[in-house]
């Protein structure tokens, strides 16, 4: 490679003064004087790092530069790495890194041809001309150092001027750098050796096992710690000790005339003087000595007996085998598992012992678990026992030695699990059928499980996700529920009422109990019972109505018997009065309206007896059609100021009722819609719809009126004995109770509700079929 670019010079005789030259010959005996004296104290440098350091130092002094560094190559992975640096920057050193296989000084040192610029940020082709020009240094020699014929490094030098190297500086410069390459390999090649035989020593003194160079006699010529710690003697009086001397005894085949006689590798077992258990593996060396490594396996060998005994205290059944699958090992809970009987368990096969289940033997080489069967023999007795097998085979550097096969006695599990699975299916069922609501709850109240029942007094066919108790409470009692669910969750049983609003929007009643249940693990949960109590509560409330019914109507019928004859008195007595020609005009209004007033308190009398009197049904066949036409001709007021709209379907089944009682129920129920639709200012305002109809199990009668329907507050109470929305004077609140009452003794029912566009419906409905069972009229 050609150097780089410099100003030259011109140094041939003639050309400059003779004190120039004499003062370049005065440089160049300098630098051969200096080149000397390198070489002399280079000789007496042994680690590489001193001796680049002076390198650098001198070859600076030697060519006037005013920095240096030193580089070694990997030339595998074509990088450079800067070991000696004087003058330089880490930028500028990191940048040579970086551009190391793109300068053409590296390229001309990795090839052993020296580099040389008196201009080095002039090089158009450099990457580092930047650099350069920031470090500020001009002239450059690039010298590399050859070491067995291979370039390893390279020597620089840097001058802050341009600085050209005439042809003998050059020679020598590059006897300086071939001086320099040979220190610094030499010094490399110690450290290397002297690194090496600190590894080797420290690993020699390190190694887990005892290491000893003897002689063929077995003379200790060298060992480490751990052979002095089995001797129990200082590792300074192990030189010249007789390696036989650490044992309590030696074989009589003397292990090293063994390895002398055959040149093969010997090993054997003995007991040390600590009572250790050792292997000595005795190996020749070819200078003639013998290397004795020592293995120490008394950890191993108290392991093998701590695992013996776990073995043959184990409860479970454990056996060894053969690669064939024989049987070579057997603990005490076999002999115990297979019983007293069954003869000796070793040298027997395997599948001899044990039945696989599955009728198919896995394949051997894996660990696997099964099921099988075996046959246990005691004194006069044999049983078929159900045991796991868990085995695994027994490898030892790669061969198949056996396998290892864990028995199990799983025969009280089975039938402890098949009656648990006997339970959980009848409690499924019971869970499953039972007509009453169970299901199980989380703390936070969402179900767990629930039953068809439970489904089906919410009105769900299927169970849904993410359900909670709360979904179907009222607001209302939600915290009342929950302080019941959170003392469940404390272990208390509660019984408790809430209500519950149906998937189809129905608000009912029910009454659960709640228990808590500790599951697996510590885990609680709460399994309630519940019932729909609505009927029942409905029922409750019907016969406490029925039985002060019962109390009423008594007290009513004595009261009204003694009343009558009183009133009758009244009446004629003013009637006769009437008749008396002295009674003058204003005594005989007077007597007139107590006349009218004695017959307003018989009626109301009447009423009560009526409404308490207790008298079977008189049934017989009618038409209810033909009841609705005669209770309008009965009551001609009921046409005078009002407009009825008859719809009354033809061909309306005839049933068997009490006649009498029915057009009673008519008429009171006319009469009252009649009432409602009085303060209508219209006549428009006061129509008035009848209906009758029929269906398979009823036949009904309605009637709708236009007048201002019932207050909400006062509907739950419409039908109670003497509660009326009429101003005083105008009812005596027993019409609708007596009503009710009839139509439930005749198996039907009354109801009433407001119309959407206004108004009141009053509707009964009385069954077709006269073997339906009766209530009293009481109801």
């Amino acid at each position: 490679m050609s150097d780089g670019p410099e100003r030259r010079m011109s140094t041939r005789p003639g050309e400059g003064s003779a004190a120039d030259l004499q003062a370049l010959l005065a440089r160049r005996l300098d630098q051969v004087e200096s080149l000397g004296r390198v070489a002399h104290a280079l000789a007496g440098v042994e680690d590489a790092d001193s001796t680049m350091q002076l390198v650098a130092t001198e070859g600076m002094r030697v060519f006037g530069a005013e920095r240096a560094a030193v580089f070694l190559f990997d030339r595998v992975k074509t990088t450079s790495r800067c070991m000696v640096s004087i003058g330089l920057s880490a930028r500028y050193l990191e940048a040579v890194s970086r551009h190391f296989v793109d300068l053409p000084s590296a390229r001309a040192v990795l090839n052993g041809v020296p580099y040389f610029s008196s201009d080095a940020a002039a090089d158009p082709v450099s990457p580092v001309t930047e650099q350069i020009r920031l470090e500020g240094f001009v002239g450059v020699a690039g010298l590399p150092l050859v070491f067995a014929g291979e370039a390893i490094g390279s020597l620089a030098f840097y001058h802050d001027n341009a600085r050209v190297y005439a042809a003998d500086e050059r020679r020598l410069a590059m006897a300086f750098a071939d001086q320099a390459a040979l220190a610094i390999g030499k010094s490399r090649l110690l450290d290397q050796v002297s690194r090496i035989k600190r590894e080797w020593q420290s690993a020699f003194d390190s190694t887990m096992n005892g290491l000893a160079i003897v002689s063929s006699s077995g003379v200790i010529v060298r060992a480490n710690r751990l052979v002095a710690e089995m001797g129990g003697v200082p590792v300074t009086a192990l030189p010249g000790l007789d390696l036989r001397a650490l044992f309590t005894s030696w074989p009589e085949r003397d292990p090293f005339r063994e390895v002398v006689d055959t040149g093969q590798r010997v090993s054997v077992y003995l007991e040390g003087l600590g009572g250790q258990h050792l292997v000595l593996t005795l190996t020749p060396h070819p200078d003639g000595d013998l290397v004795v490594s020592i293995d120490d396996l008394t950890e191993l060998r108290r392991l093998e007996e701590r695992f013996s005994r776990v073995v043959q205290t184990a409860h479970e059944a454990i056996l060894i085998t053969s690669p064939a699958g024989r049987v070579i090992s057997a603990n005490r809970a076999t002999l115990d598992l297979f019983g007293s009987a069954s003869g000796p368990i070793v040298g027997r096969m395997l599948a001899e012992l044990i039945a696989e289940e599955s009728g198919v033997r896995p394949d051997a080489g894996s660990a696997r678990r099964y099921a099988a069967t075996i046959r246990r023999k005691d004194a006069g007795a044999s049983e078929l026992r159900h045991v796991t097998v868990s085995s695994a085979p027994l490898d030892e550097g790669g061969t198949a030695r056996g396998e290892v096969a864990i028995l199990r006695d799983v025969t009280e599990e089975r039938l402890a699990a098949t009656a648990l699975l006997r339970s959980e299916a009848r409690y499924r069922a019971l869970f499953d059928k039972a007509p009453i609501a169970i299901f199980t709850l989380d703390p936070d109240g969402h179900f767990q499980s629930v039953n068809r029942a439970a489904l089906g007094i919410v009105g769900l066919a299927e169970p849904e996700a993410g359900l909670s108790l709360q979904t179907f409470l009222l607001p209302a009692e939600v915290m009342a529920v929950r302080r019941e669910i959170a003392a469940s969750f404390e272990g208390e049983t509660r019984e408790f009422i809430f209500h519950f609003r149906r998937a189809d929007g129905a608000v009912r009643e029910a009454a659960a109990v709640s228990v808590p249940v500790e599951e697996l693990g510590g885990a609680r949960s709460i399994i309630a019972i519940a019932r729909d109590v609505t009927d029942e509560a409905e029922l409750r409330l019907q016969l406490s109505r029925s039985e002060k019914m019962a109390a009423l109507g008594q007290l009513i019928s004595g009261v009204a018997h003694e009343l009558n004859n009183p009133l009758a008195g009244i009446s004629a007595l003013a009637q006769a009065l009437l008749f008396d020609p002295e009674v003058d005009e204003s005594t005989g209004k007077i007597l007139q309206t107590v006349r009218s007033e004695a017959m307003r308190a018989a009626r109301i009398v009447s009423d009560l007896l009526t409404f308490a009197r207790q008298r079977p049904l008189l049934r017989a066949e009618m038409d209810l059609n033909a009841v609705v036409r005669e209770a309008f001709a009965a009551a001609p007021s009921l046409g005078e100021e009002f407009i009825w709209d008859l719809d009354l379907e033809s061909g309306l089944p005839r049933i068997i009722a009490d006649e009498g009682q029915v057009r009673q129920v008519v008429s009171n129920l006319l009469t009252n819609a009649a009432q409602a639709m009085t303060g209508d200012d219209t006549a428009s305002g006061r129509r008035g719809i009848v209906r009758t109809w029929s269906n398979a199990e009823y036949i009904g009668f309605e009637v709708m009126d236009s007048g201002t329907g019932i207050a909400p507050e006062a509907m739950p109470r419409i039908f109670e004995p003497f509660f009326t929305t009429k101003h005083v004077g105008a009812g005596t609140g027993l019409g609708l109770s007596i009503s009710h009452s009839i139509v439930r003794a005749h198996g039907g029912e009354v109801h009433a509700q407001n119309r959407p566009q206004g108004g009141a419906r009053f509707w009964f409905e009385l069954p077709r079929d006269s073997t339906r069972i009766l209530r009293g009229i009481d109801g």
